[in-house]
C-alpha cells in the first residue's frame, strides 16, 4: 500500500535542507512575487495540516465532502515570513514525523476510502502519494530558492 522507506527519504532529503539554511537566508525575498525560503516551509507545513485531515477522515471512511485550499492565500494571510524560521522547520518536521507514523499505521482497508473532491473520486492511498510527491517538487523548489538567496551578491 504506502512505501514508508520511500515517504521517510522523501521527508529526509527536505530535512537536510532545512538544516542547511543560515537563518540570515530564510527570509529574503529574491523577487515581489517569489516565496522566502520561510513562506515554503509555511506552505508545507499548510499541506501537512490540510493533509492530515484528509488522511484521518478516509482511515475512518468516505468523504463526500472537504474543503480544499488555496496555498497563495494560505501563504499570505497567515503572515509566515515574519514567523521564527527555526520554530516553524521545527514544527514541520513534528508534523512529518507525525504523518510518516499515520501512513505507517493506516490500516490497509482504508487504502481505497475515498475523498469525493471537485467531481474526481480520490482515495486515501492516491492522497499520501500525492502528499510526498508534492514534497519532492518543493524539496527541488527550496533547494533551487536557497541556492538563489545564498549566491553573495556580486561586487557594485
Amino acid at each position: 500500500m504506502f512505501e514508508p522507506e520511500a515517504m521517510r527519504d522523501k521527508v529526509e532529503a527536505f530535512d537536510r535542507l532545512l538544516s542547511a539554511t543560515p537563518p540570515e537566508v530564510a527570509h529574503i525575498r529574491p523577487a515581489p512575487d517569489a516565496w522566502t525560503l520561510t513562506e515554503i516551509v509555511g506552505h508545507l507545513v499548510d499541506s501537512a495540516s490540510n493533509n492530515h485531515q484528509r488522511f484521518a477522515r478516509l482511515r475512518m471512511g468516505d468523504l463526500d465532502s472537504f474543503p480544499g485550499y488555496e496555498a497563495e492565500a494560505w501563504v499570505k494571510a497567515q503572515g509566515y515570513d515574519g514567523f521564527d524560521f527555526a520554530a516553524l522547520a521545527g514544527l514541520w518536521r513534528q508534523y512529518n514525523a507525525f504523518l510518516l507514523h499515520l501512513a505507517a499505521t493506516t490500516p490497509e482497508t482504508a487504502a481505497g476510502n475515498a475523498w469525493a473532491s471537485e467531481g474526481k473520486s480520490l482515495t486515501l492511498e492516491s492522497l499520501v502519494g500525492d502528499y510526498y510527491e508534492h514534497l519532492s517538487l518543493h524539496t527541488e523548489h527550496y533547494a533551487r530558492r536557497l541556492a538563489e538567496v545564498s549566491d553573495p551578491l556580486p561586487p557594485a
